[in-house]
């Protein structure tokens, strides 16, 4: 089938070492089929959350960047990788709290928590920012939109692409979209901008 005799399927990919304290990023070509593109260094604490993202347009290393993160407890480690094979460490992060959530929104890395604080790195401007918010129940994203639904009923969002922060205090502008007027939690949160 012009796949190399797979038959039209990609063969799976071999485990990787038992271990939680290790990142291991494959990808897979036609031709060759799985290759390990990066591994972390052993970290100290488990890994217990992933993000990939795999193209970041004008990242800090050009247009073919490609970030990886892993959080573990309170703490987020993100890479910049290359189309070699090689991982710069951008940064460790803090929340604060414990992570429940991570996740690419465009090229902003987001951290969210249950307790009411999100996190956001920026990719051009090379911030972190951590915003408390209500105590949060759901999310999603659309196009640069980070949307928030929280325990008081309110989805929040905020354009994460513009970074836009309160002259005042310099925080996170963060926007009340809608509050229910019994104040129902938002549990879910499904959204598709045209």
């Amino acid at each position: 089938t012009g796949r190399d005799g797979l038959g039209g399927h990609l063969p799976p990919f071999p485990p990787p070492p038992a271990t939680d304290r290790l990142l291991l990023v494959p990808r897979v070509k036609e031709t060759s089929g799985w290759q390990q593109v990066f591994s972390s260094p052993r970290l100290d604490w488990v890994i217990e959350r992933v993000a990939l993202n795999a193209k970041v347009l004008g990242g800090a290393l050009g247009d073919h960047d490609k970030m990886v993160a892993a959080a573990s407890c309170t703490e987020i480690i993100l890479w910049a990788l290359q189309a070699d094979g090689n991982g710069n460490e951008i940064g460790v992060f803090h929340l604060g709290v414990p992570v429940e959530a991570i996740f690419f929104v465009g090229n902003q890395l987001i951290a969210t928590s249950h307790t009411g604080k999100i996190g956001v790195w920026n990719a051009v401007t090379k911030h972190w920012q951590i915003q408390d918010v209500v105590p949060i129940n759901s999310y999603d994203a659309a196009g640069t939109f980070l949307l928030l639904g929280c325990n008081n009923g309110s989805i929040y969002y905020v354009d994460v692409q513009k970074f836009p922060l309160r002259m005042k205090d310099n925080d996170l502008l963060v926007t009340e979209l809608y509050r229910d007027p019994t104040e129902d939690a938002v549990t879910a949160l499904s959204v598709y901008l045209t």
